[in-house]
């Protein structure tokens, strides 16, 4: 990830050129919302029997932008074009290094920060490199090869594949690999055993006291009927959210408490029920994958494109509202389970393109 950049003309490579394998790279920001929708279209696309990409190599690679690059948006960043040891790797921290030739077959880009960068790498080798993004680019869609992105984004194009959440990384394989290695106190806990996926505000979530005194008054009486209680909090827990559940369940519930690795697929496993905070779009989808009756606990309030997204959640069967009778839940539950289509559709839409 390392060395000077060079980002000329011709810097990508043939499919199998090196070592025989296509090459994948992720490329994000870092950050787990838009990293692991990268990951898991790049490994789905890796496993598929018979497909252009199957056995891929997968390399992660992160930018950072400078202050002033990370405040102009990305169309503006598409109107500078793409020049050799120019723009819009001078954008970038460290000016490219980490995107060192050779290039990828493929480039799974997330979230906008990455989107520009992939288009530009895209044009600069000519083709050679094929780019697929994550979530809307915000940019022109025809500068990719493949745009994957939820419903509530509102994209239309020919090049757009469409699907009810996010992308995930959960697979039957996965989860059970986790179950595995989970935490003894999460091993010997007796049913039912409930899951709850912690959140916290953000600009298209507000969570405040109540919705914490709501979901917290709900645990405990869950817990006072015998439910084992387990609880992962998020970066975006605020701290007085945590205490106000933890004050609800008085001692009675099991608390990540944020030392050693997050047993958050762990628990997604062995739970028999999960709840999920309505301020992630990811945590949702990813709940909803793990084959588990899934309930939503509302948020204070929500913008419209998170409550489509919970609407349509709802409407397939993924998910339901926090009152919802367990027994209800069991008996309609539809995993949402679309990466592996997802990966089909974007690999047919490069094979036309």
């Amino acid at each position: 990830m390392s060395g000077a950049a060079d980002h000329g003309e011709g810097g990508g490579k043939d499919p199998g050129e090196g070592a025989g394998r296509p090459s994948i790279w992720t490329l994000t920001d870092g950050r787990p919302g838009n990293e692991n929708p990268a990951l898991a279209l790049a490994e789905a696309l890796a496993r598929r029997p018979g497909g252009a990409f199957e056995g891929a190599r997968i390399e992660t690679r992160r930018i950072a932008l400078r202050r002033w690059a990370a405040a102009l948006p990305p169309a503006l960043w598409a109107l500078g074009g793409a020049r050799r040891g120019g723009w819009p790797f001078s954008g970038l921290e460290d000016g490219g290094a980490a995107l060192d030739r050779p290039w990828p077959d493929l480039l799974v880009g997330a979230g906008r920060r990455a989107a520009p960068v992939a288009a530009a790498m895209r044009r600069l080798s000519g083709g050679r490199t094929r780019a697929v993004q994550i979530l809307d680019p915000r940019m022109p869609l025809a500068m990719f090869d493949a745009v994957a992105a939820p419903r509530h984004d509102g994209l239309r194009g020919a090049n757009v594949v469409t699907t009810t959440g996010s992308l995930t990384r959960i697979t039957p394989q996965r989860l059970a690999q986790a179950a595995a290695a989970a935490p003894p106190a999460l091993r010997a806990a007796g049913a039912p055993r409930l899951a709850v996926l912690l959140g916290g505000p953000s600009r298209a979530a507000r969570m405040g006291p109540g919705a914490f005194g709501r979901l917290g008054a709900w645990l405990a009486a869950r817990a006072g009927e015998g439910a084992a209680v387990w609880v992962t909090p998020s970066r975006r827990t605020p701290p007085e959210g945590l205490a106000a559940l933890r004050e609800a369940l008085g001692g009675a519930g099991w608390i990540w408490d944020g030392r050693g690795p997050n047993p958050y697929e762990a628990m997604l496993a062995l739970a028999d029920e999960i709840v999920v905070t309505a301020d992630s779009v990811n945590m949702a989808s990813e709940a909803a994958a793990a084959g588990k009756p899934v309930r939503v606990a509302p948020a204070d309030r929500l913008a419209p494109k998170l409550t489509a997204f919970h609407a349509a959640l709802r409407e397939a069967g993924a998910a339901f509202a926090l009152e919802t009778p367990a027994e209800e839940a069991r008996a309609r539950i539809r995993p949402l389970r679309e990466t592996d289509a997802a990966a089909a559709r974007v690999e047919a839409l490069l094979a036309r393109r």
